[in-house]
């Protein structure tokens, strides 16, 4: 199932077409008519410091529980989908010994059932220090946050 696609499309939708109303004779329209808070929901950073120790302890099937049945992970290495394939995955980097140092989450905003939080992280891959950034998309389910899609890019490392 589609549903993250699905759902950016309608988001998309609903924000270009409430935009429409705001555009005004002097300009383009606001980029934000409202639908996104600029507030940092602590609950948000919570995901990923709970990514982090779930991971570091190697619970690979709590890390799969943190994103929905239907999320998805990226990076330049895998596409995984489902949280049996996301567990399958972040499995082989426990095996191999992996750590990771720190997630910071630079911004996080909300409306309220699908949120973003974008930062940096720190981390140990088979020996090798790493670091780069991420992007979480998030969807509110019942009273927490789930991960729908989480995409990490590795920075060139020196």
């Amino acid at each position: 199932m589609r549903r993250p696609a699905v759902m950016f499309a309608l988001a998309f939708a609903t924000l270009a077409v409430s935009g429409a109303s705001h555009r005004s004779a002097d300009g383009p329209p606001p980029c934000n008519p409202g639908r996104l808070s600029g507030v940092d929901d602590p609950a948000l950073r919570r995901v990923a410091e709970d990514w982090r120790v779930a991971y570091n302890s190697g619970d690979a099937p709590r890390v799969a529980a943190l994103y929905t049945e239907d999320g998805q992970y990226l990076s330049a290495h895998v596409g995984a989908r489902g949280r049996e394939a996301i567990r399958a995955y972040f499995q082989r980097g426990i095996d191999a010994g992996g750590h990771v140092e720190a997630i910071r989450v630079l911004e996080s905003r909300s409306d309220g059932t699908l949120a973003y939080a974008t930062g940096t992280y720190e981390a140990n891959n088979a020996g090798q220090e790493v670091d780069g950034r991420i992007v979480l998309v998030l969807e509110k389910c019942g009273e927490h946050w789930l991960i729908a899609a989480h995409e990490v890019v590795v920075r060139d490392q020196p």
